[in-house]
């Protein structure tokens, strides 16, 4: 029982540790659509990518861009 509880221990240590040292829950990037650059977040865990746009804020990559855009959210990556 005590070498369970010490693994049990150690686990939570560990996943505190992960959670509170990991630098953020999100990888940043960046794509490129006819010469503009918009930031690209991506969740660590999940893969879920938001795109930063301008007067819009942050969107799910897999929601339709504003009307007015021309590109589509996945033309031209880099």
């Amino acid at each position: 029982m005590g070498r369970f509880l010490r693994r049990l221990f150690f686990l939570l240590v560990l996943i505190g540790l992960a959670a509170y040292v990991w630098p953020s829950a999100y990888r940043y990037d960046h794509m490129t659509v006819d010469g503009d650059v918009y930031p690209v977040r991506i969740h660590r865990i999940t893969g879920h990518a938001d795109i930063l746009m301008p007067e819009q804020g942050w969107i799910p990559s897999e929601q339709p861009w504003d009307q007015s855009q021309d590109a589509a959210p996945g033309d031209g990556r880099t």
